[in-house]
């Protein structure tokens, strides 16, 4: 064991095994990719198509350098008997920390962009990293992923994220 998982196991409850289970569903590939596909269709009807592109390119992109990743460090997860959850692909980095980072990235760079009120945005930036954390939280929670997994897959999405911004901004809005 180590120092987290120290940390961690007393901390399980019945109520929070749950909470933790259902919670890193959110980050899962099947419904970033739900929720992208929402977002996008946003973006179509409220005519902010120039976000579609650049959402997809951070979504997809970092999920697959994430996926060739795993494989290429082909690192085992924590042991199978403390895990609360079956994962059957290797650990490093969490995907569901990349995908999560990535889509939640880039829509708080949208909202920076949208007319709101400052207060408002301020709100939204708070519930997505309040998200983000708490997905990134939830898989050594359960045991499925170790911190360095967490951090690795936050750090994957960071160049697709930079990329779909610089595209949004300089290449389809003009921005100069």
């Amino acid at each position: 064991m180590n120092f987290l998982t120290d940390i961690i196991l007393p901390l399980r409850t019945e109520a929070l095994n749950q909470f933790f289970l259902i919670f890193t569903k959110l980050g899962s590939w099947e419904m970033i990719v739900f929720l992208s596909i929402c977002v996008a269709g946003l973006f179509y009807f409220y005519k902010k198509k120039d976000l579609i592109l650049p959402l997809f390119l951070a979504v997809l992109g970092s999920g697959a350098t994430s996926l060739v990743l795993k494989y290429l460090v082909d690192r085992p997860r924590p042991l199978s008997s403390l895990a609360l959850a079956v994962e059957n692909s290797p650990s490093f980095p969490s995907a569901h920390a990349t995908l999560i980072l990535a889509f939640f990235g880039f829509l708080i760079y949208c909202v920076w962009k949208f007319n709101w009120k400052r207060y408002v945005k301020i709100i939204i930036t708070l519930v997505f990293c309040i998200i983000m954390v708490f997905i990134g939280f939830s898989r050594l929670y359960l045991g499925v992923h170790y911190l360095s997994d967490v951090l690795a897959g936050y750090l994957v999405a960071f160049p697709w994220i930079s990329m779909a911004v610089y595209i949004s901004r300089y290449i389809f809005s003009n921005e100069k």
